[in-house]
């Protein structure tokens, strides 16, 4: 066998200054999917609240009520997104990362995801850093070999 003498493929490097980013990225963003559960739960109770208070006649709380459940849904999709995003940027897709990010952003910042909004913010800069040091060609890594 040719193959058989070769030594197993080694994974590049992180630049200088690239695993502290990637570090705190990933702490930003776990706080960011707790922080987008908690919201989008709280979403929830609030349009059970406005609901409740619809039942009792005030049907000018009916958008109110709207508005709440789309906080909880979009919140919820955010919390279902950031592993997704977690696993780009384990993967070196920093710029794939931070494209679809930012859509989520800009509906966090609409929906009552503020706090989080602004660690999703960090996150981006640290992921613009990071497409900067890396280069602009970005080669996802081999698969490994067992």
């Amino acid at each position: 066998m040719e193959g058989a003498d070769l030594p197993p493929p080694v994974a590049p490097q992180p630049a200088i200054g690239e695993s502290s980013k990637l570090r705190s990225a990933l702490d930003l963003l776990n706080i960011s999917k707790i922080l987008a559960l908690i919201i989008g739960i709280l979403g929830f109770l609030m349009a059970a609240w406005t609901g409740f208070s619809i039942a009792l006649g005030y049907v000018f709380s009916i958008p109110w009520a709207v508005y709440y459940v789309t906080i909880g849904i979009v919140n919820l999709l955010i919390y279902t997104k950031i592993p997704e995003y977690d696993t780009m940027i384990r993967g070196r897709r920093y710029a794939q990362a931070k494209d679809e990010m930012l859509m989520w952003a800009v509906l966090g910042i609409i929906f009552g995801f503020v706090v989080g909004l602004l660690l999703i913010l960090v996150i981006f800069m640290y992921l613009e850093d990071l497409v900067r040091s890396s280069g602009a060609s970005q080669v996802p890594p081999p698969p490994p070999q067992y």
